[in-house]
Parts: C-alpha cells; structure tokens; sequence
C-alpha cells in the first residue's frame, strides 16, 4: 500500500515538475531598449560603437527557441542571436549565449525590467530596457516593431 501510494506521489510529482519546465521552455518576451552605454577597457563611456550599423531599439527572446531575434529598425529585423543558456533563478529569466566572439548576457525581472551586457575584448555594452511576456498582450495584437505615431504622445511636451 505504502509502495502504490509512492509510485503515485512520484508520478504527480514528475507530471507537475514536466508541465513546469515546458510551460517555461515556451515563454516569449517582447524587449525595448530605452537606453545603452559602452565603457572601453581605458575609461572612457559613450554610446556602444556599431559602425554603420543602427541601434537596435525591439527585439524578441524565444525560450524554447533559445533565439533573440531584432524587430527594429527595418534596416535589422530579422537579425538573430543564438542563445545557449536559459534558465529561471528567482522569478528572473536568464539567457546567455556567444556572437561573433562577444559574450552575450540578457537578464529579465519578473517587473519587466530588462538587462542585455554584451562583452568583447576591452569592450562592455550595456543595455538597458523593457520586457512584456508575449502571453500578457491579446491574442493576435502583437506590435509592428517600428511603428512611428503621427500625433504626439499626451504628456510628451515638456
């Protein structure tokens, strides 16, 4: 009896901690950057040097996909990092992965809050921005990306 009431409790443990890990495995966030700076290794702070290429300003990481993928601007979307690591320490989702030599490090808080650091040789980028689950908007309204607003935002006067 104590043996069937084991084998029971293990298997609904198993099912539950299964249906955890793939319900995570499937989360979806939406990211925006509001702000990004690069300290070089001699000091000196600016905003991150990327050529002729424009900043990214939305992205989406995909969990199960393991992939971070550039909304905007036009000229990026598209663009994808594969992601290595991804877990869930604390509420906060974590995602590490390696681009062309550079350590890739995004971290999201469960307010939403959103850290990207990216590391080359003498090089840190740090991002800072907003994450909305994908599962938190209405079905079937996700954003454009790079949508502009033709009339201004009320209260952005200043």
């Amino acid at each position: 009896m104590i043996t069937k009431a084991m084998t029971i409790g293990m298997t609904m443990m198993t099912l539950t901690l299964t249906a955890a890990a793939s319900a995570h495995d499937k989360q979806v966030w939406l990211c925006s950057v509001a702000s990004a700076v690069a300290v070089d290794e001699d000091g000196t702070v600016g905003p991150p040097d990327l050529g002729e290429r424009e900043r990214p300003t939305f992205f989406r990481v995909d969990a199960e996909k393991k992939t971070l993928t550039l909304l905007a601007p036009e000229s990026r979307k598209g663009e994808v990092t594969k992601l290595e690591m991804v877990r869930e320490v604390e509420g906060s989702q974590i995602f590490s992965g390696v681009e062309g030599g550079r350590s890739v490090s995004l971290i999201i808080t469960p307010e939403g809050r959103m850290t990207l650091s990216i590391v080359t040789d003498g090089a840190v980028w740090s991002v800072f921005g907003h994450a909305l689950s994908e599962g938190a908007l209405p079905e079937g309204e996700l954003p454009e990306g790079n949508q502009t607003r033709s009339e201004p935002v009320q209260g952005a006067e200043r």
